[in-house]
């Protein structure tokens, strides 16, 4: 199905109404405006289908986990409904400058969209609408709902491109690029010796694999732990005197990705890497080393400066596929932002539903 990429982002490192009411509710009467600005208009049923979608990614967690409380005192429940408020925020912003700057979604885009309701139709509702009405109820909406949101969503899309595309109007220049590069990455190497799952390798050093295709690994011993560890004091005791890093990194380190990345490893503070290495690198003063373990085994990493241009090289590419996509999307923010004072949020009517209250939605 649809996917809205803005909405996906903002809510990919995120944790989605009660039980909805009968099909009627969302077909037959008039949907509650919950956000407007201008003559824009999120209803409750696009609300209660976004939080249900949310409540979808994180149906493996279990219920539970919305009653668990963060480090800032917040429920889960409250943060993630949070994030869907404020994309519905964004999406009626995007409506109201998609019809400020007086663009049309392609007749292509409509297409598609009615080509996606139309397999809905046929797949889920066997070719009737009140059938996949049925379904489609539990979520909060009914088939012109739905096509509604595929629209909106497709609008805001079509928005991102049309301003930051590669013609885009206000499209992203270098300068940009290298001021988010310098304000959020930071760059590292390592010697990495394992303490835990050491992989197992032939004659010739390679990988090994066991007979479900994973890399083959084996326990380490307390003396081989004790070793690598006495291994890595050595090491810290060979930089303080001033040997190379680049030098020992070659000749100590077990981490084979080294030879993978020679410009080393590129981190923002949400990479999805070792919690304790990515922590590390930036309390790191730049051309400063220091050792942390991990469940992996032991890191020393040095802090070096950034390289110009290093989000562009191709051989950094893995640490930065996510480089632009997440540089527009602040920038269409902080486009959008302009409006946020202007946009009226009905309290009342939001307040009804929530992520915990959601039902499970992976199909819509």
């Amino acid at each position: 199905m649809r996917n809205n990429k803005i909405f996906s982002r903002v809510l990919a490192f995120a944790l989605a109404v009660a039980m909805l009411t009968a099909l009627v509710s969302c077909g037959k009467k008039k949907q509650e405006v919950a956000f407007e600005l201008g003559e824009q208009k999120i209803t409750a049923n696009m609300y209660r289908l976004w939080l249900s979608r949310v409540k979808g990614v994180y149906s493996n967690a279990g219920d539970d986990i919305w009653d668990e409380v963060n480090d800032d005192g917040k429920t889960y429940n409250e943060v993630f409904t949070g994030f869907v408020t404020d994309n519905a925020k964004t999406f009626v912003s995007a409506m109201h400058l998609f019809s400020e700057l007086e663009l049309e979604l392609p007749k292509s885009e409509i297409k598609e969209i009615d080509k996606t309701m139309a397999t809905l139709l046929e797949e889920r509702g066997d070719g009737s609408k009140s059938t996949l009405n049925s379904y489609l109820s539990a979520y909060g909406v009914n088939y012109d709902i739905l096509r509604e949101v595929y629209i909106i969503e497709a609008k805001l899309d079509y928005l991102e491109e049309y301003l930051y595309g590669a013609n885009g109007t206000e499209k992203i220049t270098e300068e940009e690029k290298a001021e988010y590069y310098t304000d959020n990455y930071a760059r590292i190497k390592q010697i990495f010796l394992y303490t835990s799952n050491k992989p197992i390798t032939d004659d010739e050093g390679n990988f090994t694999y066991d007979t479900d295709g994973n890399v083959a690994t084996r326990d380490f011993t307390d003396a081989e732990i004790a070793a690598q560890e006495k291994k890595a004091e050595d090491i810290l005791g060979m930089l303080s005197k001033g040997e190379n890093f680049a030098t020992l990194m070659d000749k100590y380190s077990e981490d084979k990705a080294n030879e993978q990345y020679p410009g080393g490893y590129y981190f923002t503070k949400s990479s999805q890497y070792v919690t304790e290495v990515v922590d590390l690198a930036f309390e790191l003063e730049v051309g400063k080393f220091a050792m942390v373990k991990s469940d992996y085994g032991i890191h020393i990493i040095l802090r070096e400066e950034l390289d110009a241009g290093g989000y562009a090289a191709s051989a950094n590419a893995d640490f930065f596929t996510d480089f632009e996509p997440n540089l527009v999307t602040i920038k269409l923010s902080e486009r959008l932002s302009e409006f946020k004072d202007d946009i009226v949020v009905h309290e009342d009517v939001i307040a009804k539903y929530n992520i915990k209250n959601s039902v499970v939605n992976t199909s819509y």
